[in-house]
């Protein structure tokens, strides 16, 4: 795989070079996970029946098509709008707190202690957006392919996991100091959404085979289910939440057994999915152009 081009504040590597990506396993040990999760285990069992995209709470209705979704620590929501080039803030209740343009196709959105950082889809980078704006890294795409899609914190707040859709690899950045960024797993197919669990595992999902991944410590790669195009994965409680675009559901995943249970449907494109710290999911729909909301299993 080619270089990165990482940035620094000033928007570019210290030495202005390309750096060479250095394969690493996933740590072994990490601290907190920064993915908010109830002190008790859920079971699928304590799922509720599916509900229909008519039934779902509306959180907000947006006048363009809106992609992704991250929480913050204040419970404030980020939505991103790529062929609009608009980063929206809504406050919990789903009220327009700001709209901020952000150049390159936005896409995914990550909330770290230091930061919101957005995934800019058409440039293949991401970018910090808030309290700053600078480049914090620039992937090369030798592919056709469309650039990254969601991006995440990882198993510490001070990394970014960034599945890197055209090369089917998984990513590990530093947000401090200027590290080259390490590859934690390829032969992801166009993985597009990464999430750490509660125990530090990392789950990976792609829009094909193999769907649903979960990585270990020595970087060894484990199919989960038998999806093979999902959008969104996020963790809570113990159980895994992820969006299917071929059936237009949100499905509850047990990552130990690969069971489900559909929790809504008839979602057109349901793009964007995030947890609050409650335990509610953020739905966001792009062919609606609705932010719908409904509880995890075992009511949050």
């Amino acid at each position: 795989m080619a270089g990165f081009i990482v940035a620094t504040i000033a928007g570019c590597s210290s030495d202005g070079t390309r750096l060479q990506p250095t394969p690493s396993p996933v740590r072994a040990s990490a601290t907190a996970s920064p993915i908010p999760s109830p002190s008790r285990t859920i079971s699928l069992a304590s799922c509720s029946p599916p509900v229909a995209r008519a039934a779902l709470h509306v959180v907000h209705r947006f006048s363009v098509s809106p992609d992704d979704i991250a929480v913050d620590a204040s419970g404030r929501l980020w939505i991103s709008a790529r062929t609009a080039n608009q980063l929206f803030t809504l406050s919990p209740a789903g009220g327009t707190v700001s709209i901020t343009k952000v150049t390159g196709g936005p896409e995914g959105i990550a909330s770290a202690p230091s930061g919101i950082y957005v995934a800019q889809q058409n440039l293949n980078a991401i970018e910090e957006v808030a309290p700053q704006h600078r480049t914090v890294v620039a992937f090369p795409n030798h592919t056709t392919n469309a650039g990254i899609d969601g991006i995440s914190v990882g198993p510490t707040s001070d990394m970014l996991l960034v599945p890197d859709s055209p090369a089917g690899s998984l990513i590990e950045v530093s947000l401090i100091g200027s590290s080259a960024p390490k590859v934690i797993a390829t032969g992801l197919g166009r993985p597009v959404s990464a999430t750490v669990s509660a125990s530090g595992d990392i789950f990976v999902a792609g829009e094909s085979t193999p769907g649903l991944v979960v990585i270990a410590p020595d970087g060894a790669v484990k199919r989960i289910g038998g999806f093979t195009d999902l959008d969104e994965v996020v963790s809570y409680g113990g159980l895994l939440y992820v969006t299917e675009l071929n059936r237009h559901d949100v499905v509850a995943v047990d990552p130990a057994s690969g069971a489900s249970a559909v929790l809504a449907i008839d979602l057109p494109a349901p793009q964007g999915l995030a947890v609050t710290a409650d335990g509610v999911l953020e739905v966001v729909d792009a062919t609606t152009d609705t932010l719908y909301s409904l509880r995890t299993c075992g009511g949050g």
